[in-house]
């Protein structure tokens, strides 16, 4: 038991560190590019980033998902999933390929069609990943995923800033998208050190379809709740805006995207090794809920709080007018950390079908509630998914409760408590940051001030995770 919870340690602080890697990296190419590029390229880009989404999507189809959830796999449907995955990327790439005029057509936007052709690419790279990428996690060998991440991400954000910086514009994007694919599945099979070393399976392939052919569905799903907003806006408004949206949904979703991978990287394999117990897996699932809002839901009430001041600092002022649905998309993620985990522990058990029955529901209504607030401008899509969130906090807790005896009373007095420390932190980080007209300022002051008023209110509602965190950093 011992050796096994010192095994979970490590991964979790690889894990953890891998992740902190690619997003400072990513985060830091992303503030050099704004203030290399413009709105309209970020634009134009995000217009083909819908399509290469799903393609991603389908070449993955839910197979690496499938090989980390089983814990233990053959060489035959290893090599099962490496053939399909990259038969799949060859036809979904020249399928992308072929339709590059026609959705450059439907954007009436020309230029898009090279930019459509090179990404293609991605496909064929992105195929060759997903196998050492599942067996790597699967293993819990996080501390080589943090060698390929600091090489790939450096690498392609260094192409990414060059070409930017010689007036490539939107061409910087297209380049750092195909250079960080291409590089990471370099980096994964040279430290990986795994290579096809069976026959491709039938046998093989529909047993892993069972789990990984649910998981691609919901990953259609999710992919086409969340780019459906950008081929909305694309469609109805100049590209200028939807880089402004972008932008705003990238900056929200930096610190959403860190947390949703470092607990499903690390939360799924743990998981996934207690799924015989509910009641040992029920309480794993409470404790990581009541950590992960405790950290979490501060970092994202300061950044929409401060969103203004923090746009300016970090972009520059030609981008002040995503500030606003900075603060909102931030306001839609607080609710996160629960979404992630109530779905990795149903994963866990092997019940990917009341999952897919989940995202069915939970989509359909992101859906419906986009198409009402379309008409009424991109601030109107934001609030939708505000709205959003809150209907998923209700489906996901409302199946929890039947699993992990822990549904919507039980999640939502939790989460009671780092709500009721976070509505006072971020009124103080809002009336100490007005004081300051330059955005430095705004920013650290507002942040500091903010974060201490959490603090003190976290201590004096005696937040359930508060002490097991302050023993966990001491043993450290």
């Amino acid at each position: 038991m011992a050796s096994r919870r010192s095994e979970i340690r490590q991964a979790a602080l690889w894990g953890t560190a891998e992740l902190v890697i690619r997003y400072v990296v990513q985060f830091g190419t992303t503030i050099a590019l704004a203030r290399l590029i413009a709105p309209d390229a970020f634009g134009l880009v995000a217009m083909v980033l819908v399509f290469t989404a799903f393609g991603s999507v389908l070449v993955d189809s839910g197979s690496g998902m499938a090989l980390v959830q089983r814990q233990h796999t053959t060489p035959t449907e290893e090599t099962t999933v490496f053939v399909g995955n990259l038969a799949i990327a060859l036809v979904v790439s020249a399928l992308l390929w072929v339709a590059a005029p026609a959705i450059a057509t439907f954007y009436g936007r020309p230029e898009l069609t090279s930019f459509v052709k090179w990404m293609s690419l991605i496909f064929p790279l992105n195929a060759l990943a997903v196998v050492p990428d599942a067996l790597l996690t699967q293993r819990m060998h996080f501390r080589i995923r943090t060698r390929v991440e600091l090489a790939s991400s450096v690498a392609s954000s260094a192409v990414a800033i060059v070409i930017a910086a010689r007036g490539g514009q939107a061409w910087a994007l297209v380049a750092q998208a195909i250079s960080s694919i291409a590089m990471r599945a370099l980096a994964l099979w040279f430290f990986s050190g795994w290579r096809p070393a069976a026959r491709p399976s039938l046998h093989a392939a529909r047993s892993l379809w069972s789990f990984g052919g649910v998981v691609l569905l919901l990953g259609v799903m999710d992919t086409l709740a969340t780019r459906l907003q950008a081929v909305v806006i694309g469609k109805l408004f100049p590209a200028r805006d939807l880089g402004y949206y972008t932008l705003a949904q990238n900056s929200q979703q930096a610190p959403a995207s860190f947390v949703a991978a470092v607990l499903n990287r690390v939360g799924l394999p743990v998981l996934a090794r207690v799924k015989e117990d509910r009641a040992v897996l029920g309480k794993a699932l409470r404790d990581g809920l009541l950590t992960s809002t405790l950290l979490f839901m501060p970092a994202m009430v300061m950044l929409g709080v401060l969103a203004r001041p923090a746009v300016e600092l970090v972009y520059g002022p030609a981008w002040l007018p995503a500030a606003p649905l900075l603060a909102v998309l931030a306001l839609s993620t607080i609710l996160w950390p629960s979404h992630v985990l109530n779905l990795a522990a149903i994963n866990a058990i092997g019940r990917p079908a009341l999952n897919l029955r989940l995202e069915f529901m939970k989509k359909g209504v992101a859906i419906l509630l986009l198409a009402l607030a379309a008409p009424h401008g991109v601030m109107a899509v934001a609030w939708s998914t505000v709205v959003a969130s809150v209907a998923a906090f209700g489906v996901n807790t409302w199946y929890a409760g039947g699993l992990f005896n822990l549904g919507m009373r039980r999640q939502g007095t939790d989460l009671l408590y780092s709500i009721s420390a976070a509505i006072p932190a971020g009124i103080v980080a809002h009336v100490t940051a007005s004081r300051f007209d330059t955005p430095l300022m705004a920013c650290a002051v507002g942040a500091v001030s903010g974060v201490a008023c959490y603090l003190a209110c976290c201590v004096i509602l005696r937040h359930p995770a508060l002490t097991p965190l302050i023993a966990l950093i001491k043993r450290k």
